[in-house]
């Protein structure tokens, strides 16, 4: 008879799931939020337990795995916009790591009988993480870069109306307002219009001096465009400006007329 220690079973489960968001991140460009990942992680492994106490053995049947791992997305990425990419990606790299585990087993010579999780040592799970995340970051290159931004959550506050949108966080920016010292945020005219009525959200996309009359306490914000030359963005204060819900009375909102991000992962750089 086989003995199963619950506990590690629960932490060998808590790990691999773990990596699995992990992973499922990079491949879908997202910022890594570990304490959510562990979360979820947490609830795979749980599952795993209950499914071998008696009278809870139908957590074991193939049919709700799918339920399992729909969870775990949620918990994991709930706050995500692409929710249903997020699932399928995990369930992916799920069979992804399931194959790179019986390939790891058999290089070692562990026979695959009895399931491939029973049998299993701390080198094939090495090996087979390492397997798989070389392949990941080989083939999602481009998707690991992104994942690697951090973004921040800005919410604007002006005329009564709300907004918020992402920003990234860029370094490199070194915009400020020369009046005040303030640090400048720029943001999409897109994300800044609800801001504003018809008319005057309309002269966000246009030339920034054509629109001061129309909103009060707007400046023009000169920066340094491509080859050198100086160019103006519309400013302004908004009423209430917080930063992953902190308050920041230390920048001012600058709006670029044009997309600042081409994959629409953010609309303000700050």
């Amino acid at each position: 008879m086989r003995i199963v220690y619950l506990d590690e079973l629960f932490l060998l489960n808590l790990g691999i799931d773990y990596f699995l968001l992990l992973a499922t991140a990079k491949i879908c460009a997202l910022p890594y939020r570990r304490g959510r990942f562990v979360m979820a992680a947490a609830m795979g492994g749980l599952w795993c337990c209950l499914a071998l106490l008696p009278g809870l053995a139908f957590l074991r049947l193939p049919l709700l795995h799918p339920v399992l791992a729909l969870g775990m997305t949620l918990a994991a990425f709930g706050q995500e916009k692409h929710l249903l990419r997020c699932f399928f990606a995990f369930l992916g790299v799920s069979a992804l790591f399931g194959g790179a585990v019986y390939a790891a087993g058999l290089y070692r010579g562990i026979p695959s009988g009895g399931g491939p999780l029973v049998r299993l040592d701390m080198r094939v799970l090495i090996l087979s993480f390492a397997i798989c995340w070389a392949l990941i970051s080989f083939v999602f290159r481009r998707s690991a870069k992104r994942a690697e931004r951090r973004y921040r959550t800005v919410v604007l506050s002006k005329n009564g109306r709300t907004v918020r949108f992402r920003a990234l966080e860029d370094t490199g920016n070194d915009l400020y307002d020369p009046l005040t010292g303030c640090a400048a945020l720029i943001a999409e005219a897109d994300a800044v219009a609800p801001l504003f009525d018809r008319a005057a959200a309309a002269l966000l996309y246009g030339a920034p001096a054509d629109a001061l009359p129309n909103i009060p306490g707007a400046r023009l914000l000169p920066y340094a465009g491509i080859g050198g030359t100086t160019r103006l963005l519309l400013a302004f204060r908004p009423e209430r400006l917080t930063v992953d819900g902190e308050p920041r009375d230390d920048l001012i909102l600058a709006v670029a007329p044009a997309s600042l991000g081409g994959d629409g992962s953010y609309q303000a750089v700050i």
